[in-house]
């Protein structure tokens, strides 16, 4: 059952960072997602999930933007939440924002190096000019 657990959500991760990657999936998009994956904090009273990463997620959820860093820890603790709450649709929605999160912070990413390259490329060419 785990092995079947583990394929759901290497699949999940994988298709949600490829729409996003398309730009199927748009930011906005995302803000559903995380208003319904906060409900899952309602049931932290009894868990085996720690205060502290229970404490992290929220600190998480409340930015607007992650750095790819903060992405990769959301998912690793929505990947604990799941596991031990995936009997709750509201870990499942967790799991699906934080990998949303993952797959905009790539996008980011790799959107900041492009434009780094432009600028570089542009700066050169302005130098062989004069």
């Amino acid at each position: 059952m785990r092995r079947l657990g583990n394929a759901f959500v290497s699949y999940q991760e994988f298709f949600i960072e490829f729409l996003i990657s398309e730009g199927v999936i748009a930011r906005e998009k995302g803000d559903v997602v995380k208003r319904e994956a906060r409900r899952i904090i309602d049931v932290a009273l009894t868990n085996p999930i720690k205060k502290e990463e229970w404490k992290r997620i929220k600190e998480l959820l409340d930015k607007d933007e992650l750095t790819l860093e903060e992405a990769l820890e959301l998912r690793e603790l929505a990947r604990k939440v799941a596991w031990a709450y995936g009997h709750r649709i509201e870990a499942w929605k967790l799991h699906l924002y934080a990998t949303m999160a993952v797959g905009f912070a790539r996008k980011n990413l790799r959107r900041r190096e492009r434009n780094k390259r432009r600028r570089k490329s542009l700066k050169k060419n302005h130098v062989r000019k004069i």
